[in-house]
């Protein structure tokens, strides 16, 4: 069959000039080559030693046997007669074996064969070191003969393993035989465990059938996860996934060293051992550690890790981490956390992390992060942050925080908090929040916050049980005290002022915030100076408070700064200050009637002829006068106001 794919190939390739007259034809041709290029499954790429024969032999001569072997197998045999008797008679029957097997059977192990191109060469065999021994064979389904890769073959006393190839065959070393029989243990995915006792010394090839397992069988609706985890062991570390995905023992070592996964003193079962200590010069890959684990580059456990773990890059751990972990770049745990991580750069942490993380950047975390975390740029946890969480950038949580987000940039949590925000620049804490939020700039709480807001600029919160120290605070409702140059609150004290005076009698002033502390904006004028080049005018700032005396009586104290002026004069210092003490009566709704004395200071630059004469009307009797060295000059007077409020 092999000759014959070949001449077929042959004439294909190398006559195409006999297609050349057909140009259809030879376009044909081309796309003919190209499918067969791809697509052919031709003889040789099948191993010499693995391709499969038929042949029944009846006392005939090795060397006749040695050549029909090599015909219905399309190779050559190369060896001398020195090394194989030829002359012995040989009786067998063969149905689908391997040439390995055939060459097993024939030779009985006698001669050593080895594959060069097209060549099967025939040498002497070499006795065994006296301190290994090695047994070869096929791991086949019991129930169809198939056989069966990547297959796990290992000792579980000197952990040496092997993994069978596409072909189901392995080779195994085991270090240090003893008199006693060699247990091999065999473990396949969806297989029963095998177990097989071999006598020391044994020679020939094994074959060990496996028995499918249908308790074992996965599930079509492995998670995602599951399926990348796997993609990548099965195409990255092929030979030792195998033995991952194979074998469930848990195998206990006291110690290993290792200088890369895999090329240690646990082999390539290292990935099944858990150690109590372990040492990589480089990097290393186990099961687990119990107690301390160093690498000088990198660690890496599938498992859990009890104790400390030191790593020059990177510190990875499939399971639970309790203890410390300190690498130069990154630690990393799909489980949780508990004890102490330094990194370099970023602990990232699959599950909860608890008592304390510290790292260059990113402390990230996608449970909830407990206990003090300290990060150069961000502590991030994708649950909750509960406990101090410190970081030169910012702190973000999406279910909650507690105790202490203090961030030189901002500090975020989606789900309320309690505790305490301090950041340079904003704080963010959604749903309820109990506490304290401190900013250089905003604060923002779209829940209810129970504590305090203090802000360079702004306070927000949908409702404040509490105080909100800003520039500009903004609520829903508060029950506490807005204290800031503006507040606004939706369900809070507005009014609008119309009132008269003895110096301006017509005056408007809108009062914003809560009954407790208001801000006041007015402005006013001089009718009478209207016709004037220069009519006098006020506007001014001020705040208050009007606690109520009974249902339609309400006290008010408010505290006004004035700027007087002149036409289009507003450079000279004209400030008329006033302290007001009155009472506000609401015969009707959204009506009321405010009358009340004022305590007034009035401060000038005497030097200056630019500010106005006040008392153009009604002159006051003056209760203070007085000019300073610096040529200040304040008036006080008693007067008073007058007026209706709209609500």
């Amino acid at each position: 069959m092999g000759r014959v794919t070949n001449l077929f190939w042959r004439v294909l390739v190398v006559s195409p000039s006999i297609w050349s007259h057909h140009g259809s034809l030879l376009r044909w041709y081309h796309l003919i080559v190209l499918i067969l290029a791809v697509n052919l499954p031709l003889h040789a790429e099948t191993p010499l030693l693995e391709r499969t024969i038929t042949l029944t032999v009846t006392q005939e001569r090795l060397d006749i046997a040695l050549k029909k072997v090599s015909q219905l197998a399309d190779f050559t045999f190369s060896y001398s007669p020195a090394v194989v008797d030829v002359s012995r008679f040989v009786s067998h029957s063969f149905v689908g074996n391997t040439v390995r097997e055939v060459l097993d059977e024939l030779l009985k192990g006698t001669v050593h064969y080895k594959v060069r191109g097209n060549y099967v060469i025939l040498t002497r065999a070499a006795a065994s070191a006296e301190d290994k021994s090695t047994y070869s064979g096929y791991v086949v389904d019991e129930s169809t003969g198939k056989r069966l890769a990547n297959v796990s073959v290992y000792d579980p006393i000197s952990l040496s393993s092997a993994v069978t190839d596409d072909y189901g065959y392995f080779q195994i070393e085991i270090d240090e035989p003893t008199a006693e029989d060699v247990k091999l243990a065999v473990r396949r995915l969806n297989y029963a465990d095998t177990v097989l006792m071999i006598s020391p010394g044994r020679k020939g090839l094994l074959r060990i059938p496996m028995s499918f397992d249908e308790d074992r069988l996965e599930s079509l609706a492995d998670s995602v996860s599951e399926k990348i985890l796997r993609f990548l062991k099965t195409r990255v570390l092929k030979p030792q996934s195998a033995n991952i995905r194979n074998i469930s023992d848990t195998l206990h070592r006291r110690a290993q060293v290792s200088v890369l996964p895999f090329i240690g003193t646990n082999h390539t079962l290292s990935a099944n051992v858990i150690n109590d200590y372990s040492f990589n010069i480089f990097g290393g890959y186990s099961l687990g550690v119990d107690r301390f684990e160093v690498g000088g580059a990198f660690n890496i456990d599938r498992g859990d890790v009890n104790g400390v773990q030191l790593a020059g890059i990177f510190n990875a751990v499939g399971g639970r981490t309790q203890g410390v972990q300190v690498a130069g770049i990154s630690n990393m745990n799909l489980d949780s956390v508990k004890g102490a991580q330094f990194a370099g750069m970023i602990n990232l942490n699959w599950n909860t992390s608890q008592y304390f993380s510290a790292a260059g950047m990113l402390n990230l975390t996608r449970n909830d992060s407990r206990g003090a975390h300290v990060a150069g740029l961000g502590n991030v946890a994708v649950g909750g942050q509960d406990g101090p969480h410190i970081a030169g950038l910012f702190n973000l949580s999406t279910m909650g925080s507690r105790v202490l987000q203090l961030g030189g940039l901002f500090n975020f949590t989606n789900s309320g908090m309690q505790g305490v925000q301090i950041a340079g620049l904003a704080n963010y804490s959604g749903r309820s929040s109990r506490g304290v939020q401190i900013a250089g700039l905003l604060n923002v709480s779209p829940g209810e916050l129970n504590g305090l807001q203090l802000a360079g600029l702004l306070n927000y919160a949908k409702r404040v049980k509490g105080v909100q120290l800003g520039v500009i605070n903004l609520a829903d409702s508060v029950k506490g005290v807005p204290i800031g140059i503006f507040s606004f609150v939706k369900k809070g004290y507005h009014q609008i002022d119309i009132s008269a005076d003895e110096i301006f009698y017509s005056n408007v002033a809108f009062r914003t915030g809560v009954r407790q502390f208001y801000n006041i904006f007015a402005i006013g004028a001089k009718p009478s100076t209207f016709k004037d080049d220069e009519p006098y005018w006020t506007f001014g700032y001020g705040i208050g408070t009007a606690p109520r005396l009974s249902r339609t009586l309400s006290l008010n104290v408010d505290i006004t700064a004035n700027h007087v002026g002149r036409g289009e004069n507003i450079e000279v210092l004209s400030l008329l200050n006033k302290l007001y003490v009155g009472v506000e009566f609401h015969p009707v709704k959204k009506i009321g009637v405010v009358a009340g004395v004022t305590l007034n200071a009035y401060i000038t630059d005497d030097i200056s002829a630019q500010y106005p004469d006040l008392f153009t009307d009604y002159k006051p009797e003056l209760i203070y006068e007085r000019t300073y060295s610096d040529d200040m000059g304040v008036k006080m007077w008693l007067g008073g106001k007058i007026g209706l409020r709209l609500l």
